[in-house]
C-alpha cells in the first residue's frame, strides 16, 4: 500500500514539473519601462484618469493634464501602451511592472508628504501580450 502511494506521488510530481516545466506555471515577467516622464498637476484641478493610455488623443490630453515640459512624443499604440499614476506626494514612481497571463500588474510609490500639488508618473511600455492592465481591459 505505502509503494501504491510513493509512485502515485512520485507520477504525479512528474506530470507537473513536465505539464508546467516546473512548479511555477504561471511566473510573472518583469516589464521595463521604454521611456518615462513626469509631471504636475495642481490640487484644485481635476487629475487625469489612471489607466492605460492606448490612444495619441488620450496621451496628448494626459501630457496637457500633467503638465510635462515638452511637446508629447509621437507614440505607436500598436506596439506601446502609457501608463500613469497620480498621487499627492513630490516624487511618484512605477515600482514595478509585470505581466503575467496577460494582465499588466503596477505597483506605485509614492514620497508621504504633502505638497500642493499631485505628481503624474508616466510610463510607456511594450504592449507586446498585454491584454490587461491590473485586471481591466485595456482601452482601443
Amino acid at each position: 500500500m505505502t509503494r501504491r502511494i510513493t509512485n502515485s506521488i512520485v507520477a504525479l510530481v512528474a506530470g507537473i514539473t513536465v505539464g508546467c516545466g516546473g512548479l511555477a506555471c504561471a511566473q510573472a515577467a518583469t516589464i521595463e519601462p521604454i521611456k518615462s516622464w513626469s509631471g504636475r498637476v495642481p490640487l484644485d484641478e481635476r487629475p487625469p484618469l489612471k489607466t492605460p493610455v492606448a490612444k495619441a488623443s488620450d496621451w496628448a490630453r494626459i501630457w496637457k493634464q500633467c503638465r510635462v515640459q515638452g511637446p508629447a512624443p509621437k507614440v505607436d499604440f500598436q506596439k506601446s501602451l502609457g501608463l500613469v499614476a497620480v498621487r499627492r506626494g513630490s516624487v511618484v514612481k512605477f515600482m514595478s511592472i509585470s505581466v503575467e497571463d496577460g494582465n499588466l500588474k503596477t505597483n506605485v510609490v509614492v514620497t508621504p508628504d504633502m505638497p500642493d500639488y499631485m505628481s503624474c508618473a508616466i510610463v510607456l511600455v511594450s504592449r507586446t501580450g498585454i491584454k490587461k492592465v491590473n485586471g481591466n481591459p485595456v482601452g482601443q
